[in-house]
């Protein structure tokens, strides 16, 4: 993740797309999961100083003389629709801060765009998230860890718009770089409780490529699939365990090198959270889709995409051709890869 100067000058966040590639599907219930970013899709959000609170973005401009003004708004009618994710981001941040001596003594101009496809699992509104209470609070010369920077994105998206959601997406986005996420180990930063989290990564050397592709006429909200599996906590909780264990054994591989074990974690993912949490059936397709190719691959997050692991090139280049010929957009990326 980009992180510009604060102070007085303008503060810009990018935040990568991410994929889910082993674990937990909503990394509750205690779970674990193994997830990395997407380096070339991606969210940028620059905060600018000024008197006002101004939202830019997506077509769209809404404008209050003064933070005083914005938060009586805000309080009174909500968080709108059209902006509705930046609205709720920054009024967690300013929540946090509170009335201590980091609370906020000036507006800010909140300027956004972003090319991560739009609810195809992807993490897109995430991305969105963390970056406008990252750049805020740059903006505002506040330095926030950053689980609590997930914590409170994770807030705005499941409190603030009642949007089911876990912690993945934004923890990942967050630190911007592959992580393991374990909600197993719950600690305490700032007053908020926040999973465990390690980072992951290859021998010095070694490399991995993987595939995402996506299709934008299957875009749903990820809520459609995340709010069920909520009301099901109890029947899930066996089959949960067993994604995180998947986690947590390619966390390990990953530290030798050991791509035939990461790989088998991904398939494992993919059995397993088709037995019990399955996806719609057009999402459903996509990745057996690029399975067939011979390509070891599972959904990212909540559908409407896949991601697989670039191994054998010739399953590579079949799954990027089916994928094609299927209207669906595809990309090949560098595991582990930061932001640039």
């Amino acid at each position: 993740m980009d992180h510009d100067a604060g102070g007085d000058e303008m503060v810009t966040r990018t935040v990568p797309a991410r994929v889910g590639l082993v674990g937990n599907p909503s990394d509750g219930y205690g779970g674990a999961v193994l997830a990395t970013v997407v380096p070339d899709l991606a969210a940028t959000v620059t905060a600018t100083p000024t008197q006002e609170v101004v939202f830019r973005g997506g077509g769209a401009t809404e404008r209050w003389p003064s933070i005083g003004h914005w938060t009586a708004h805000a309080a009174a009618a909500g968080h709108g629709e059209a902006q509705r994710i930046i609205g709720a981001s920054l009024w967690t941040l300013v929540e946090h801060l509170g009335r201590g001596e980091d609370r906020p003594r000036s507006g800010v101009a909140i300027d956004w765009r972003t090319d991560v496809p739009r609810s195809v699992g992807l993490a897109g509104s995430s991305a969105l998230a963390v970056g406008v209470i990252d750049a805020a609070a740059g903006r505002w010369g506040v330095e926030l860890d950053r689980r609590v920077v997930a914590a409170l994105a994770l807030r705005a998206e499941r409190d603030v718009l009642g949007i089911a959601a876990g912690w993945q997406d934004r923890i990942v986005q967050a630190h911007g770089t592959t992580v393991l996420v374990d909600a197993a180990v719950m600690e305490e930063i700032d007053g908020i409780s926040v999973p465990s989290v390690s980072h992951p990564s290859l021998p010095a050397g070694a490399t991995l490529d993987l595939l995402v592709g996506w299709a934008d006429a299957s875009a749903t909200s990820s809520d459609d699939y995340h709010a069920p599996l909520r009301r099901r906590a109890d029947e899930l909780a066996a089959p949960m365990g067993s994604l995180a264990d998947a986690a947590r054994r390619a966390s390990s591989a990953l530290a030798v090198g050991d791509l035939d074990t990461l790989a088998a974690a991904v398939d494992a993912t993919w059995t397993i959270r088709q037995s019990c949490a399955p996806l719609r059936p057009d999402h459903t397709a996509l990745v057996e889709l690029v399975r067939s190719t011979g390509m070891v691959a599972t959904t990212p997050g909540s559908g409407g995409a896949v991601v697989g692991i670039a191994i054998d090139e010739g399953a590579t280049a079949r799954a990027t051709a089916a994928l094609a010929a299927a209207g669906c957009r595809s990309l090949r990326f560098r595991f582990g890869s930061p932001t640039s």
